[in-house]
């Protein structure tokens, strides 16, 4: 009982770290490393798609998490957006990019990251989370 509630109370309160997920291939160049604090995820994701099919899930994913501003750059294949967090009203930059691979594959590279502060709570981490399962969705993809 005693480790359950100490399990409840840390996870939650735990920050978003690159290790927090498994990337599958080489960051991009064009994505900042996270810094030594627990506010930023960091991940790249291989996927068996054509690049422009992922972009557009990716779009679309992004789209429809009503960011606080988005800016879609399709010839570019990078996408950049900035949430805020509602009580307090922090501002998160998420940069996302698509490159394509060999084999009519492509990957995908996500930074999430918290402008100010030490900690994020694991916002990043969740927000990566589901950014990754909502492509995963609307690509039809099953893990």
């Amino acid at each position: 009982m005693i480790l359950a509630t100490l399990m409840v109370l840390k996870f939650p309160l735990q920050g978003s770290t690159s290790a927090d997920f498994i990337s599958d291939t080489v960051h991009h160049a064009d994505l900042r490393p996270c810094p030594d604090s627990p506010n930023c995820v960091v991940l790249s994701k291989r996927y068996s798609v054509d690049p422009n099919q992922l972009f557009v899930a990716a779009s679309k994913t992004l789209n429809d998490l009503n960011p606080h501003s988005l800016t879609i750059m399709t010839e570019k294949k990078q996408i950049k957006a900035v949430f805020r967090i509602p009580l307090f009203g922090f501002k998160d930059d998420v940069h996302l990019l698509v490159s394509a691979n060999e084999h009519n594959s492509a990957s995908l590279h996500i930074r999430s990251a918290s402008r100010v502060g030490y900690s994020d709570l694991g916002v990043n981490r969740r927000r990566v989370g589901k950014i990754l399962n909502r492509i995963q969705q609307t690509l039809n993809i099953h893990i």
